[in-house]
């Protein structure tokens, strides 16, 4: 996802501080939709890699500092006593350990009105680490000093600016990709893997945004009549835009955010890319949240559907808070990691769900 790991903490919303409303409350994991049928061993593993983070933290320390600490979701220290229990914890043993640790705690009725669940993946390219050829389109490094001048508010360059060489020119592509779209939705997934022309592959992760406004080009195509909202996904807006290559770059370039990535190196081929949590992303059980209200390496369990060609099938899983995303705006809004290449982008490009997401909290802090 396109993550923001810039900026100050956001205030927690008041229904997520101490002393909340009736309408957050805690139930039974019987009230959970498809509990007891989950893969609780799958959630295990996710949970361990998030517990890693939790377990360096102090233990006054928030989760996650942009959510900030109390609420529902405590301190680190809250956390600890669970994450050390998770690697005693096996696959078979794993759903006696989420219910013995943690608390289902279902949100107030009135934010399950607009609840919406989306899906994103690793997108597979083509690339070259020269220019050359096909080989045209860049994908850049944070400038020199960028850290700094994000903490200090400096007004980056728009994407068709960045493009026309509005950057440290001077520094190196990561890479040079074959197709400009396939560089505008990587920006949008905020991870990928390119295949190299020897059959090698560079795996690219997020590495830092503009804080440019991002602009959905879906809404775009859609306010010009290009594309029926009923017909809108990643593949239809990716149809339109290599079927009208003269106006392509116009529409690309009306989102002015732009991302820019970092190479990964040593990771194997089995391990999902990294999310603003700085773990691996595991398909089905990894989902990007708003961070304003919920913290990162904090539990939920989503029942929702996901899309197949022969229909919508139940996704009734428990996941991990592990990634963010400028479009992830809300308490009942969540974006599911499906996995990498074609076929998870089928998958991620058509899912657009409704459905409830449920906290699991330790059993102390429920309210």
């Amino acid at each position: 996802m396109q993550s923001d790991s810039a900026g100050p903490s956001p205030a927690r919303p008041a229904h997520l501080a101490q002393g909340g409303p009736s309408g957050l409350h805690a139930i039974s994991f019987d009230e959970l939709p498809g509990w007891t049928a989950d893969n609780h061993g799958a959630a295990l593993i996710s949970f361990r890699r998030s517990c890693e983070a939790v377990l360096k933290l102090g233990a006054d320390d928030p989760l996650d500092r942009k959510t900030g600490g109390g609420g529902i979701y405590g301190e680190a220290g809250d956390w600890q006593p669970a994450c050390r229990s998770a690697f005693d914890a096996s696959p078979g043993t794993a759903r006696t350990f989420f219910e013995r640790w943690f608390t289902p705690v279902r949100f107030p009725a009135e934010t399950r009105a607009d609840a919406l669940f989306t899906g994103y993946y690793e997108p597979i390219m083509r690339g070259s680490l020269t220019r050359h050829g096909a080989y045209q389109t860049p994908i850049l490094r944070p400038p020199r000093g960028f850290a700094e001048a994000r903490r200090a508010g400096v007004v980056f360059p728009t994407r068709a600016e960045i493009e026309a060489g509005g950057y440290d020119a001077d520094r190196q592509p990561i890479v040079w990709l074959e197709n400009p779209v396939d560089a505008f939705f990587l920006h949008v997934q905020g991870s990928g893997r390119v295949t190299l022309e020897d059959g090698r592959t560079v795996r690219l992760a997020f590495a830092g945004k503009t804080g440019r406004p991002y602009t959905s080009i879906g809404k775009v195509l859609i306010d010009r009549g290009a594309i029926a909202r009923e017909n809108v996904s990643m593949q239809t807006i990716r149809a339109w835009l290599e079927a009208h290559p003269d106006q392509a770059k116009e529409v690309m370039d009306m989102n002015e955010s732009y991302i820019f990535f970092r190479r990964l190196d040593g990771v194997g081929a089995d391990l999902g890319p990294v999310g603003a949590g700085r773990v691996h992303l595991t398909p089905g059980r990894s989902i990007a949240v708003d961070r304003s209200y919920h913290p990162l390496g904090s539990l939920f369990y989503l029942a929702t559907t996901y899309p197949t060609p022969a229909g919508d099938k139940p996704l009734e899983h428990l996941m991990v808070a592990q990634d963010t995303g400028s479009a992830i705006l809300g308490l009942q809004r969540a974006d599911v990691f499906i996995g990498s290449g074609d076929k998870a982008g089928w998958v991620a490009g058509h899912m657009k769900s409704h459905g409830e997401l449920f906290a699991l909290v330790p059993k102390d802090l429920a309210p």
